[in-house]
């Protein structure tokens, strides 16, 4: 992990209890290792959430340093001043700019304290005039993360298709097609330095899509762990040479909710959790199915891939009194965890 973006929150280290996730190897999933295969089934079925060794003997292991790359153009760009980011703000859920306070935030009746910059996969493969300025002037370096991440997260789809035994549709991979439309996007977060208590982390939810690819060499991380212990929310550690993945709804209902989608949260780093410490920067790939997919919902209900997205992306900007209404924010996982932990 780069020094020059963090490293410990500001909480004392003998308080933090990390998060016991597996750890699966890239390569062996590449070159279709059953094995492997087999413990990152057993990893999306239990946590829904692992880390993803990307040090080996294949191309993608060039995205560690591409996202040491990336990290830099995104501090340069987060560093402009807010009203030259706004003209970036096109009130796309999957291109330009996003101001921070959009989405509830971590701690009651707050406001999300993060900035991102989107970029879809679509607008990026067919090179699209339309891209803010900072994409299409760092296109290539774009480009070939975009290109991997795809890459790594449908093989991941279809070894765990395979560890499943599924055949034609029903394979994972034949609902993500390349070709089709998807909400598939690239997201650079900026979490600035922040003692402002209307504005902190990111409220627990579930993700939107199938499989969240994530680069996060800050502290700030937290999921919710369907194994017991004495706190509920554990820590990610950090770790240099692996991304972090998650299962997201989509293909929890697209395994007829054989995997788990992970509940997870981003909070404030320092011990009064209130006060953003540093500015801390992360890359997240949110691999999404077709636009057109249908599947089963948290409540039943048959939903696209495409209403899922949208709708859900709505509930994410709602009031922390609007979301308990309903249990898409966490797509119907947090009933099942706390069920899990008092069982």
């Amino acid at each position: 992990m780069s020094a020059r973006y963090g490293s410990h929150p500001t909480i004392p280290i003998d308080e933090l209890e990390l998060a016991p996730l597996s750890t699966i190897a890239f390569h062996k999933l590449a070159s279709g290792d059953a094995a492997e295969a087999q413990r990152l089934l057993d990893a999306c079925a239990t946590e829904g959430f692992f880390y993803l060794d990307l040090q080996g003997p294949h191309p993608s292991s060039k995205m560690v340093a591409d996202h040491e790359a990336l990290l830099d153009v995104m501090k340069t760009y987060f560093d402009q001043p807010h009203e030259v980011k706004m003209e970036d703000n096109i009130e796309s859920v999957t291109d330009g700019f996003k101001p921070i306070g959009q989405f509830a935030g971590v701690n009651r009746n707050s406001r999300d304290c993060y900035e991102t910059l989107r970029v879809s996969y679509n607008h990026v493969v067919q090179k699209s005039p339309d891209m803010p300025t900072t994409i299409q002037k760092n296109l290539p370096l774009m480009a070939d993360f975009v290109s991997n991440s795809q890459f790594i997260t449908q093989t991941i789809l279809t070894r765990l298709s395979d560890a499943l035994k599924l055949r034609g549709a029903a394979r994972f991979e034949n609902s993500h097609r390349d070709e089709k439309p998807s909400t598939t996007t690239l997201v650079l977060l900026h979490y600035p330095k922040n003692s402002d208590a209307d504005y902190s982390g990111h409220n627990k939810h579930t993700d939107i899509g199938s499989l969240t690819l994530l680069f996060t060499p800050q502290w700030g991380l937290q999921l919710w762990s369907p194994i017991k212990s004495e706190k509920s929310w554990l820590w990610v550690e950090p770790r240099p040479g692996h991304a972090v993945i998650n299962v997201g709804d989509s293909l929890r209902f697209l395994s007829g909710k054989r995997l788990m989608s992970c509940l997870h949260r981003v909070v404030p780093t320092s011990g009064a959790g209130t006060c953003q410490a540093e500015d801390r920067y992360s890359i997240a790939y949110f691999l999404r199915p077709e636009s057109s997919v249908d599947f089963e919902d948290a409540d039943g209900k048959s939903v696209s891939a495409k209403k899922w997205h949208d709708e859900k992306y709505v509930m994410y900007t709602e009031k922390h009194e609007e979301q308990d209404k309903s249990s898409m924010l966490t797509g119907g996982m947090e009933q099942i965890l706390v069920n899990l932990l008092v069982a």
